[in-house]
């Protein structure tokens, strides 16, 4: 695993445990990435619950509640679909942190043309609040997927202080 993914990992659960809260992550393109680098950092039960892979838009209303509603309005890589996520998750695991990720890493662009390495993020925090935003990384799938993961544990741990 990349050792800077790691090392974020590490400082995000820091943060975490000095906020005296537990993260929960859904996640879609990143395949369980972001999941396996908190899982891999020591004493990870203080600090992180579970991860979701969801990549159909099917498990992503199942599982995580999204509507299918926002799914055919928005696309599964919208704002509005990684809000839900992010709050879906954070009510099915009863946490107070969730984290969710969704786009498409390429290589090539998605078929309603939004171009690969968009990637949206959202934050759903202990108060209640839930922080979007995208990002476009242009890369090779596999560095795309590394730099979303890399991404959304920074933003968490800048978002907790």
């Amino acid at each position: 695993m990349d050792k800077a993914l790691i090392s974020l990992a590490e400082e995000t659960a820091e943060k975490l445990k000095a906020a005296g809260v537990r993260l929960v992550i859904a996640e879609s393109c990143t395949a369980g990435l972001a999941s396996q680098a908190m899982g891999a950092t020591s004493g990870s039960a203080d600090f992180f619950s579970c991860g979701v892979v969801s990549y159909t838009e099917d498990a992503k209303q199942r599982v995580l509640g999204v509507k299918a509603e926002s799914l055919a309005q928005y696309t599964a890589v919208s704002q509005q679909v990684v809000s839900e996520m992010a709050e879906g998750i954070k009510a099915l695991a009863q946490e107070a942190v969730g984290l969710a990720i969704s786009g498409y890493a390429g290589p090539d662009d998605a078929e309603d043309g939004t171009p690969a390495g968009t990637i949206w993020f959202a934050w759903s925090l202990p108060n209640g609040g839930v922080v979007s935003e995208h990002m476009l990384f242009k890369d090779e799938p596999e560095q795309v997927i590394v730099q979303a993961a890399s991404h959304a544990l920074r933003r968490l741990g800048e978002l907790l202080v």
